[in-house]
């Protein structure tokens, strides 16, 4: 779900990291910065090195002595994640980044970045298994082992485990597919004793003899999606078991959405629960909990889209619980590195079932609010978790941290959307993103559809969703339409 994106250069990061990053390089107490470029959240940490001859305070040195990456290997990087590579050139880490051709045409990143990578490939797009393995061969020809491949797009996700697979950071050829594809997910984690919704394969929605056989065999309401969607998109409820195929075959795909069959599901009841972590071996080095304020499939139908951080000495059993979960989840996938996104339902008697997992961070505002509650970027961490095995302490910006995505409820042009200082002025705001300007069109299309990014800290949990609550129903989006 992750798709963020700058149009900011690197000289301006520069210029403003040292007035961004807070004491020990963390982003506590950085909101200022943060809020006039609120993409720096995610890299301003990282631009802060010693020796580029600002003034201000730098980060703190990482110790070295425990670092698991031989200094001769390469770290690979697919698609043009600029805060992915300045987090890793930080660490001195040697880089090879493979671009499709939607990165050359829609997010071209900075020609220093581009000098700064060993090799630079590019590849009509990560769905071409000629030019992945081109790539591959390439890499293993050198000699250099591949210590990490990095990929946070979701729609390249199949490609970068390919990727993995060939140059020998995997070694099951069905784990990368299963990180994708929910029906193989389910069957894998199932196997590992971790409990999930009943479902069923429809790969074709026009087969009527097996759609009769899912409505028979399922109990409605059902919930109706590509198996290897993501973002909650083309994603629909069927309260009725005989509107299945009604449903199935009325289903509209963006266009990134390459596979078309479907995954039906026993619609869960109960709060929708998140985990977002990162992993050196079987170590999460960060493990944050989080809870949908309201289930991410309505939020279409309600101004309330948005998430709150759990703390863990409110809610010790549910972390013990989920960890636990983890424990069978990460060798039943093959997960031993980086960061991961698990979604969790609670039923309402307390019973915990598996519902997906990606192997990127989670989407959306969920990284701006993690990053806040660790005082650092999600990448700087991911970045240094791969190459040293460690990661720097973490300090949040307030007790508790939550976040909402606020989108126009009808589409049109842009017409109105609250001001800077309308948010810099809103109590418990840390700090917020905007991934539309006035002016721009609002398609209103789906779940996933970003527009403006706030996030709040608070003293108690319920004073962070009276806040959330209330600034849904103030700070709005208006269109022509």
């Amino acid at each position: 779900m992750l798709q963020e994106s700058s149009s900011a250069h690197i000289p301006d990061c520069r210029t403003w990291a040292c007035r961004c990053a807070g004491p020990e390089g963390n982003l506590e107490g950085a909101g200022w910065c943060s809020l006039r470029r609120p993409w720096l959240l995610r890299s301003c940490v990282a631009l802060t090195r010693p020796g580029n001859g600002q003034a201000g305070r730098t980060r703190r040195q990482r110790p070295m002595t425990a670092r698991p990456v031989d200094d001769h290997d390469i770290v690979v990087v697919c698609n043009a994640q600029q805060e992915v590579l300045v987090a890793l050139f930080d660490q001195h880490a040697e880089v090879c980044l493979v671009l499709d051709g939607m990165d050359r045409r829609y997010r071209p990143l900075d020609q220093r970045l581009l000098d700064q990578c060993e090799k630079v490939y590019r590849i009509s797009s990560f769905d071409s298994i000629a030019e992945l393995s081109a790539v591959a061969v390439d890499l293993r020809s050198s000699g250099r082992t591949v210590a990490e491949v990095f990929c946070q797009a979701e729609t390249s996700q199949f490609g970068a485990g390919y990727l993995k697979l060939l140059l020998g950071r995997s070694g099951n050829p069905l784990h990368h597919v299963a990180h994708r594809d929910k029906r193989l997910m389910k069957e894998l984690v199932r196997g590992a004793g971790v409990p999930t919704a009943e479902f069923r394969s429809l790969p074709d929605p026009a087969d009527a003899a097996a759609v009769t056989r899912i409505a028979a065999e399922l109990s409605a309401p059902l919930i109706v999606k590509p198996a290897s969607g993501y973002g909650a998109t083309t994603t629909e409820k069927v309260d009725d078991a005989a509107d299945l195929a009604t449903v199935a075959t009325g289903l509209t795909f963006d266009v990134s959405q390459r596979s078309h069959q479907l995954i039906v599901e026993e619609y869960v009841t109960g709060e929708e629960l998140c985990v977002d972590a990162i992993w050196s071996g079987d170590k999460a080095l960060t493990f944050v909990v989080h809870r949908y304020l309201r289930p991410r499939i309505t939020v279409l139908d309600n101004r309330l889209d948005g998430s709150m951080i759990l703390l863990p000495e409110d809610y010790p059993e549910l972390y013990e619980r989920l960890r636990d979960m983890h424990t069978r989840l990460n060798p039943a996938l093959g997960i031993d590195s980086g960061p991961t996104h698990v979604e969790v339902f609670e039923r309402p008697d307390g019973e915990l079932l598996f519902s997906e997992i990606a192997s990127r961070p989670g989407g959306g505002w969920i990284q701006l609010m993690i990053g806040a509650y660790h005082g650092h970027a999600t990448w700087p961490l991911a970045a240094s978790a791969a190459l040293t095995g460690t990661i720097p302490a973490l300090h949040s910006a307030r007790p508790y941290v939550g976040g909402i995505s606020v989108r126009p409820t009808v589409p049109g042009v842009i017409t109105e959307m609250p001001t800077d200082e309308e948010l810099s002025r809103h109590p418990g705001m840390i700090t917020w993103h905007r991934r539309r300007q006035i002016g721009d069109r609002a398609r209103c299309d789906g779940p996933s559809d970003w527009y403006l990014f706030l996030i709040f800290g608070a003293d108690s949990e319920d004073e962070l969703v009276d806040l959330c609550v209330e600034a849904a129903q103030t700070l709005t989006i208006r269109t022509d339409g």
